[in-house]
C-alpha cells in the first residue's frame, strides 16, 4: 500500500502564497520563514492494526534514508514530517515513528470537551495519546459530513486550547474553480474558520491549500 504524501502550504521556498508581492521589499515574511511540513493523511486506511504497523515501519525505513527531515521545530533547513493515522492506530503508530522524530496528528476532533456525543472524539483524548496536530476543515469533512465553517472555527480554537496545532484545510470546488473565484472562496474560508483566533495563536496555525477537485 502506498502512502500518499502531500506538501502542506507552510511557506515552502518559492511558494507565492506566502511571499510578498512588492518586488521592492527584500527578505521574507514571517510565514515564509516557517519550517516546511510534509504530511500524510491515511484517511480510513489501512483496514487492520497489523497493516497500520507494517505501514509505519515501512515509512520509518524509507524516511531514514532521507537527510533533510527532522522533528517539529527542531532546526532550520529541514522538513517536519507528520502522519495522520485513523484514531485506533495513533498510539502504536506514534511508538514506531516517534523514534525518528516523526510527529502524529488526529484527522479531526469534536469541539466539545465531553458528553453525550456518540462517535465523537475530544481534543483532550487525542492530546493524551500524543497528537501534536489536528486536521480541521478537510474537504471530505466539509462535503461528506457537512462540517460548517462555524464548526471548523470551534475545532480550530479547541485544538489550540489544548496546546496542539490545527492544520486548517481550505480549497475550492471544481465549479468554484471554473467560475474563477478561487481566491474569494479561500479568503472566505480563512476569514470564517480563523475568526477570533488571536495573533499570538496564529503562529501555531498551519494553512493547507488543497483544491477539492484535485483530490
Amino acid at each position: 500500500m502506498k502512502l500518499s504524501l502531500a506538501l502542506l502550504a507552510t511557506a515552502l521556498s518559492g511558494t507565492n502564497a506566502f511571499t510578498t508581492t512588492n518586488s521592492n521589499v527584500r527578505g521574507v515574511t514571517q510565514l515564509n520563514a516557517r519550517q516546511p511540513i510534509m504530511a500524510g493523511n491515511w484517511k480510513m486506511n489501512p483496514t487492520t492494526e497489523a497493516d497500520a504497523l507494517n505501514l509505519a515501519n515501512g515509512f520509518v525505513a524509507l524516511l531514514g534514508e532521507m537527510e533533510d527531515t527532522c522533528a517539529m521545530d527542531e532546526s532550520d533547513g529541514c522538513t517536519e514530517v507528520v502522519l495522520f493515522p485513523p484514531f485506533p492506530f495513533i498510539s502504536k503508530v506514534k511508538d514506531i515513528v516517534g523514534k525518528l522524530g516523526i510527529t502524529v496528528g488526529a484527522q479531526q476532533v469534536y469541539y466539545e470537551d465531553k458528553g453525550a456525543f456518540t462517535g465523537s472524539v475530544a481534543a483532550s483524548m487525542v492530546k493524551s495519546v500524543g497528537c501534536e496536530y489536528v486536521l480541521c476543515g478537510h474537504s471530505e469533512r466539509r462535503t461528506l459530513f457537512s462540517d460548517s465553517d462555524s464548526n471548523i472555527n470551534a475545532k480550530v480554537k479547541k485544538t489550540l486550547e489544548f496546546g496542539m496545532k490545527p492544520i486548517l484545510c481550505i480549497g475550492e470546488t471544481q465549479d468554484e474553480y471554473d467560475l474563477g473565484i478561487t481566491k474569494e472562496v479561500c479568503a472566505m474560508q480563512v476569514s470564517k474558520d480563523l475568526a477570533g483566533v488571536s495573533k499570538e495563536d496564529l503562529k501555531n496555525v498551519v494553512i493547507a491549500y488543497e483544491p477539492v477537485w484535485a483530490i
